[in-house]
């Protein structure tokens, strides 16, 4: 992932028109996206093309290569740059308002420690000294409740909670934490920049093409009674649209230098497992407890099935760990001061699995 560090230069004209040079195209887009192909991304794309935005402009940066055709017929710029190409993102900024930077990489698997702080540190610094250097008015950033604090007593965890010790010792919780760091970085430098830090996102939009991810993969097997173990923790939850709410909140109402954690629905994941059972047609069979060995074993299976395939695994030795942990997040932030509201969690389960 990420090896292109070039950058080409070209806009996507409306209803499938020819490309044309980026040079020779004037722009009218006053919002760019990055990460815009991705699961999130695409759907805050969608979105503010649907009248979120207010009829601004919209830009996609995407790498070389990306599929950006499930953007079909809608009137977006794309302009291919890296964000591992400072200069590129230079260029790619210019003339834009706010930004939406939602690429990023997900793993909790060893084999992609280095790639996760290349994408997630480094291509946030990036795309914060990309903002400062083009004028940039307001960077809205998708970050993640791995980021976040823990606390110790088992109550929930706010915006203002510390980030522990043993959170640095799992790659993808200290790539966002250190990537949130460049962000208020950017604040303090005079960059209008909020970071939205979701919970599990799941759920799907029938009418997006790229409203794709593993966790709604997994869900769809527990629905299936493919499943038959739950781990013994719990985490937050969240509708993939309730993020893309609370972003466009973010721009518009968030306060520069702060965190919003967005979490729809606290749960253990055998609560997670009897609410699937309680869907239409569900086939999800009465489960165990994941046994600690068995879960040692899986993770490490996990591990060599990434080292092979040179793929993330869902399943691996941090995957297991923190599913064995028993932890909620609190919304208050959100519901108060972006007034983000939240859809059932039927609702969204039902988007995953059907």
């Amino acid at each position: 992932m990420f090896k292109n560090r070039g950058a080409h230069w070209r806009s996507v004209r409306p209803s499938g028109g020819a490309e044309l040079p980026y040079s020779r195209f004037m722009s009218t887009a006053s919002i760019a996206i990055t990460g815009a192909t991705g699961y999130i991304g695409s759907q805050l794309l969608l979105s503010l093309m649907r009248g979120a935005g207010g009829g601004e402009g919209v830009r996609i940066v995407a790498r070389e290569g990306s599929d950006c055709s499930f953007s079909g017929t809608l009137p977006v710029e794309v302009v291919r740059a890296d964000i591992l190409n400072q200069p590129a993102l230079d260029l790619a900024f210019r003339g834009i308002d706010t930004v939406f930077h939602s690429a990023g990489l997900i793993s909790y698997t060893k084999r992609h420690t280095g790639e996760l702080y290349d994408v997630n540190v480094l291509g946030t610094r990036n795309v914060v000294n990309a903002c400062l250097n083009a004028g940039v008015r307001r960077l809205v950033v998708t970050s993640s409740m791995a980021a976040a604090g823990a606390t110790e007593d088992g109550s929930p965890v706010g915006e203002s909670a510390s980030f522990q010790d043993w959170q640095r010792r799992n790659g993808y919780m200290e790539s966002k934490h250190l990537a949130e760091l460049e962000v208020l970085r950017g604040a303090a430098e005079g960059l209008e920049a909020v970071m939205v830090s979701p919970g599990v996102v799941i759920g799907r939009d029938p009418s997006n093409p790229a409203s794709k991810s593993s966790s709604n993969d997994v869900l769809r097997l527990i629905y299936q009674g493919r499943i038959p173990v739950h781990p013994t923790g719990g985490t937050g939850f969240v509708d993939v649209s309730d993020v893309v709410d609370a972003l466009i909140a973010g721009w518009r109402l968030g306060r520069s230098g702060e965190r919003y954690l967005v979490v729809g629905h606290n749960m253990t994941f055998k609560e997670l497992y009897l609410r699937i059972a309680e869907l239409p047609g569900s086939r999800t069979r009465p489960t165990i407890a994941l046994p600690g060995p068995i879960g040692s074993l899986a993770g490490i299976g996990g591990e060599l099935y990434s080292w092979i395939s040179g793929r993330p695994s869902f399943i691996s030795i941090e995957s297991i760990r923190l599913a064995g942990r028993r932890a909620s997040y609190s919304n208050m932030k959100s519901t108060e001061e972006l007034q983000v509201s939240y859809r059932p969690l039927e609702e969204t389960l039902l988007s995953a699995v059907t």
